[in-house]
């Protein structure tokens, strides 16, 4: 009687065959593709949002000016002319939003106040009291008087924590796609409160890193 040696494969033992090996690649590309294709689904989503909402912004603080003759943030009378808004000051009146960052983190800053007299007018719905909106990039935006060192000197609005190539992607859609030229400039973010004042314009975009935005108004 034969015995079979214990290192003899069974005979129905058989490893993959081409054919099945190119399949599993096949649906891994399909898998890694459809995750990129996804991830790029939504960030375009988020700079199509970005852009509505800077634009929608803007044209709401313009039409604070138009309809009560004060910038929101920095109207005199805010607290008197919305009694039940639950704002916590007024502005000085100067016709400025002075020296207050937009990601300032005190209530009474006339760049905090303008979210909150904003509110209060029924221009800006949905949003925290007394802070500044949030955008899609887990940042904020924010209203202040110029930035950059003197690169702008009137009314911005700003948007920080936002990655390189939806920084590059939102800048080529409101201007011309350079972080140190046009309406729409840009810095490396440093995570530090008022960077926006003084810190300098990058040279380009990077993928590997994210940006504080500033758009002349």
């Amino acid at each position: 009687m034969k015995t079979r040696m214990k290192n003899t494969p069974h005979r129905n033992e058989r490893g993959f065959t081409l054919v099945e090996l190119a399949i599993v690649l096949v649906i891994i590309g399909l898998i890694i593709g459809g995750v990129l294709t996804g991830q790029q689904v939504i960030q375009n989503a988020k700079v199509t949002k970005a852009l509505n909402d800077i634009q929608g912004y803007e044209s709401q603080f313009q039409t604070y000016q138009q309809n009560f003759g004060a910038m929101p943030g920095d109207d005199l009378t805010a607290t008197t002319r919305f009694p039940n808004g639950g704002l916590p000051g007024n502005g000085n009146g100067d016709g400025s939003l002075g020296a207050f960052t937009f990601d300032s983190t005190t209530a009474k800053d006339e760049s905090v106040l303008a979210w909150g007299d904003l509110r209060a007018a029924n221009l800006v719905k949905s949003q925290t009291p007394n802070t500044q909106a949030s955008n899609p990039f887990n940042g904020i935006y924010g209203f202040q008087n110029g930035a950059f060192g003197g690169a702008f000197t009137t009314t911005v609005i700003c948007l920080n924590n936002v990655p390189g190539t939806a920084a590059q992607a939102l800048d080529t859609r409101l201007d011309d796609g350079l972080p140190n030229s046009g309406s729409v400039q840009a810095m490396v973010s440093t995570g530090v409160v008022g960077e926006a004042t003084a810190g300098a314009v990058a040279a380009n975009y990077s993928a590997t890193s994210t940006y504080t935005m500033c758009r002349k108004m």
